[in-house]
């Protein structure tokens, strides 16, 4: 009876242990942080309301949707990735906290634009 509980209770020791490949449907952690820069970029848009007008909801739809185009996804894949990356806080925060930065490193550049090199010329006067 002993050795029936001992096996038993290691069977549920490792039936418990979580999988922790990733699906082949989720996006490595990069390729996600990107994916949220534009998604935040878009949320800004709507709560800056760069976007008011008299049918507002479906515009903020269509902000959200040309992030996704541009990122060429799916609302559906985001929400599979987002559900699964929720799943490990840890990993999330690192990962918006580079969100972050590139949502800061976007700011500055649109504030100091690069300035343009002045052609040099050639020819002497």
């Amino acid at each position: 009876m002993k050795n029936f509980l001992l096996v038993l209770t290691l069977l549920l020791l490792f039936s418990c242990e979580e999988d922790k490949k990733r699906p082949e449907y989720i996006w490595d952690e990069d390729r996600f942080i990107e994916v949220l820069t534009e998604f935040q970029m878009a949320e800004a848009i709507i709560r800056l309301g760069y976007h008011r007008t008299t049918d507002s909801l479906i515009l903020n739809d269509s902000i959200y949707n040309a992030a996704l185009r541009k990122m060429n996804t799916t609302q559906a894949d985001f929400d599979s990735n987002y559900n699964y990356y929720l799943k490990d806080p840890e990993v999330l925060e690192k990962m918006y906290e580079q969100v972050i930065t590139n949502l800061s490193e976007r700011s500055a550049e649109l504030k100091n634009p690069k300035e343009e090199k002045e052609p040099t010329s050639s020819l002497s006067e």
